[in-house]
């Protein structure tokens, strides 16, 4: 069950998050870039925004790496607690080598977007963010002789359609509106982009990885 705070987030009950309903494989890629994309940037410290099932971050743990959590839902135990539009204040003068905020701000409304992404800047110098990628994906595969065959994934934005808040989601990426070089747009006010990707298996997710202008 779903619900709805007063910030305009959405909680989840402890259900929502059980292995054998939550963790498909697709979600399961994910997190493996997640984790990859973290032990490239080799941090003694990350702060997961979103605990979820938590097994990111205890993946990352294992790895030797300090994890923090930081989640609006008291019952899933964060070390900061409170609504990521208010994260500055509430994380005070504590800095992370790098934070992930990964399927948690197309939660929010986009207007509070910029202003969420300038105050993560001033608590980490990397940031991993994934959003939902709302696209068509066409594959394509050519074979020519001599030449070995040519495969492309080609992915075609929904722009012509607008994303309504469906109780968990208040937008997505590509959508009208919230096409993804807008949002790219948004980003680059406060970080270099370093690196911005589908996960191949698991294309409803786009990758951004950022680095906190100097």
């Amino acid at each position: 069950m779903h619900k709805k705070t007063t910030s305009g987030a959405v909680q989840v009950e402890a259900s929502h998050y059980r292995f054998q309903s939550y963790t498909d494989l697709p979600r399961w890629t994910s997190y493996w870039h997640q984790i990859t994309e973290t032990l490239a940037l080799a941090p003694k410290t990350a702060l997961i925004i979103g605990v979820g099932d938590n097994i990111v971050g205890n993946i990352l743990a294992a790895q030797g790496v300090q994890v923090y959590t930081f989640d609006f839902d008291q019952n899933l135990h964060p070390d900061f607690e409170g609504d990521v539009a208010n994260i500055d204040a509430i994380l005070g003068g504590n800095r992370f080598d790098v934070i992930l905020c990964c399927q948690v701000l197309e939660h929010l409304p986009h207007d509070k977007f910029e202003n969420i992404l300038q105050q993560l800047a001033q608590h980490a110098g990397n940031i991993i963010i994934s959003l939902p990628y709302s696209a068509m994906k066409y594959k394509f595969e050519i074979k020519l002789p001599v030449i070995k065959t040519i495969k492309a994934d080609v992915y075609v934005h929904k722009f012509f359609k607008k994303h309504t808040f469906d109780g968990e989601h208040y937008w997505e990426t590509g959508t009208r509106g919230h096409t993804k070089r807008s949002v790219l747009n948004s980003m680059k006010k406060f970080f270099s982009v370093e690196k911005c990707y589908v996960a191949p298996y698991n294309p409803y997710h786009l990758f951004f990885i950022l680095r906190k202008k100097t």
